[in-house]
């Protein structure tokens, strides 16, 4: 079947050409999908579907047209490139300037993520049954009032040809298991959360204990009904892995993105200007291989590459598509991503993360005097400014080096660049497990983190 699919693909784009067109892409996907969801000892979802599509994108006369299909044949492919030539011209005909695309060298690879135990040879039943005894877990606390167990996966192959030459396909396998509870005394609620969440098949579960990660979830979040709120201010803040990661992805990540910058952020026009301390590097990855936003070609048919979005300070470079990379003058990178068939690519990150430092995290807590030890994010918001507001899941009280006293209720607030530029220690344990679905109109996987950092940070409570 993979070969017919290819030689589909290759017979629309012919076509195509024969109709004039210079470049077309075409992205077939064949996905199977098992969604399941528990709450309070209630299954409210349990299923799985197989899905197949294929999206056609025709560049005519300087403008893009887009069709998809659900239905594979050589006949609904013709038809899906006439609607998108269609589309294009009809474009081009108002469109006061023009698209191009950078140029981007021909690949013919076949790409496979490491997968050792295949999520489709794992039955729906035992995938219910993990999500429910999760559920019974985080339940045994009777301060537990509420609480939302998801098991997802995606198991896919992704092809993809263009008029160039390129030929792709990519094996993959995503998996999700998140855990949200929320505990209640007295008036006083305590949210906590956390996942499981991989490119990898079930052995994720076997390098991560879901059912041990279902207890501390719990107990973190009554642990959390004694503590206390803090007053709010600047402060000294150490922050771990995956409070970094949220910052680095939401209020920075997002104004490296090519498409964004065009139109105005707080990176616009300051490329090789320093815009953080000269401890920070920032790196937009297709990888590491496990990582929930593993993307060794991008849904241009781009190989993946590093970004070096900021190295010692300074900042460097954008993400791009390629019609982003033609405008600016610059490379593709690989970061043209679509939430799937239906979608066209737009500029995305992949696994957003700051590389590691020399210190050791124990370590900055010892040399911070008076501060705040932040761990875990849960939601907030961030804009173009790079400005920001993050509820924080656990914060403790840091005197004299020592954590002295918990708090709840916590966020974090403030504009990424300041926080950024005040960065005066960062660690050596570089943990990229920050994963989640980013959307910007569309939803991909995307991951991220960094090593323990300490920085000054806005530190208030009262959001939950």
């Amino acid at each position: 079947m993979e070969e017919s699919y290819i030689d589909l693909l290759h017979r629309a784009t012919e076509y195509a050409h024969s109709l004039g067109v210079k470049y077309i892409d075409i992205r077939l996907e064949d996905r199977f999908s098992t969604n399941v969801s528990i709450r309070k000892k209630y299954s409210e979802e349990a299923l799985t579907t197989h899905t197949v599509g294929a999206g056609v994108r025709v560049l005519y006369d300087g403008a893009w047209g887009f069709s998809s299909v659900e239905v594979i044949s050589s006949e609904s492919l013709i038809s899906a490139v006439k609607d998108a030539l269609g589309m294009a011209r009809s474009i081009s005909l108002s469109k006061k300037k023009a698209s191009h695309i950078a140029s981007s060298e021909a690949y013919r690879e076949y790409v496979k993520a490491d997968v050792k135990k295949n999520p489709l040879d794992v039955s729906l039943e035992e995938k219910v049954r993990m999500a429910i005894e999760v559920d019974k877990i985080v339940l045994e606390k009777e301060e537990i009032k509420d609480d939302r167990i998801r098991y997802s996966e995606g198991v896919y192959k992704k092809f993809f040809v263009n008029s160039e030459g390129t030929e792709i396909v990519i094996e993959g396998t995503q998996i999700l298991l998140s855990i949200y509870v929320a505990a209640e005394r007295g008036g006083v609620i305590t949210p906590a959360y956390d996942r499981i969440s991989k490119t990898a098949g079930f052995e994720a579960f076997d390098m991560k204990d879901p059912f041990e990660l279902a207890r501390e979830v719990s107990a973190r979040a009554v642990r959390l009904l004694d503590a206390t709120v803090p007053k709010g201010g600047l402060a000294t803040a150490v922050l771990d892995h995956d409070l970094l990661g949220l910052i680095v992805h939401e209020a920075f990540g997002h104004t490296a993105e090519a498409d964004l910058v065009m139109s105005g952020t707080v990176l616009t026009g300051k490329i090789g200007q320093q815009v953080a301390s000269p401890l920070v590097t920032i790196i937009d990855s297709p990888g590491p291989s496990y990582a929930f936003g593993w993307v060794p070609y991008d849904d241009e048919g781009v190989k993946a590459r590093d970004v070096i979005i900021v190295e010692k300070g300074i900042l460097k470079e954008f993400m791009h598509t390629r019609e982003t990379a033609a405008e600016m003058g610059a490379s593709p990178t690989g970061n043209g991503r679509a939430q799937d068939y239906r979608h066209g690519p737009l500029v995305r990150m992949r696994n957003t993360y700051m590389a590691p430092g020399d210190w050791d995290p124990e370590e900055i807590i010892q040399e911070t005097r008076d501060g705040f030890y932040l761990k875990g994010g849960l939601h907030g918001q961030a804009d173009s400014n790079g400005e920001f507001m993050f509820a924080v899941q656990e914060a403790w009280k840091i005197e004299n080096g020592k954590l002295v006293k918990p708090y709840r209720g916590v966020t974090v607030s403030g504009l990424a660049i300041d926080v950024l530029r005040s960065v005066d220690a960062v660690g050596k344990d570089l943990k990229i497990d920050s994963p989640g679905f980013c959307g910007k109109g569309q939803w991909v996987p995307v991951d991220g983190g960094g090593p323990h950092i300490r920085c000054k940070i806005i530190v208030g409570g009262g959001m939950r």
